[in-house]
């Protein structure tokens, strides 16, 4: 990956939105760069994902609101929602179609994505394959909360290269 050829981990264990360069946060200017604080997923089963990310992810629980709501924080502060409110909040519609939401987990090899895989599906999760995608080794799997999760090796893609439209 152009820019990061030093040691791992790159500062990717939380999202880091990625303005003009695309390159690894560490390696930006300072100003540039900005640390997303938290992601807020409606679930269909805020239980069943707070207990998933605890168990496969390492995050910890902060708050749980009944069946409504789980609030979770991985080590670098990065929290993370779940919730089960209705589709309107104070005047915002959430999407209709959740099937497009998903979140991301960067492992450091195809292996540690391939062992990861192994424990979910002998857990009895339906999960897809790892394959290459993206210029990653990848695979995806559906939470009890209507949502997927990734799990992927970094990619070389950067967002503006991923998105462009072929001519």
């Amino acid at each position: 990956m152009a820019g990061h050829d030093e040691d791992w981990p790159c500062p990717w264990s939380v999202v880091v939105v990625q303005i003009a360069t695309g390159s690894c946060p560490s390696h930006q200017r300072k100003d540039t760069v900005m640390k997303l604080n938290h992601i807020n997923l409606y679930s269909q089963d805020t239980e069943a994902d707070r207990v998933m990310f605890e168990q496969y992810f390492g995050l910890r629980t902060l708050v749980v609101r009944g069946s409504k709501m789980a609030v979770l924080q991985d080590n670098d502060g990065l929290v993370l929602i779940v919730n089960h409110f209705d589709n309107k909040l104070e005047g915002f519609d959430y999407p209709r179609q959740f099937d497009i939401l998903h979140i991301g987990f960067i492992q450091k090899s195809r292996e540690d994505v391939d062992a990861l895989y192994m424990r979910l599906s002998a857990d009895g999760w339906e999960v897809q394959a790892p394959r290459n995608a993206h210029g990653a080794w990848t695979f995806y799997f559906h939470a009890k909360g209507g949502y997927y999760i990734e799990v992927t090796t970094l990619t070389p893609v950067r967002p503006e290269e991923a998105y462009q439209e072929s001519s």
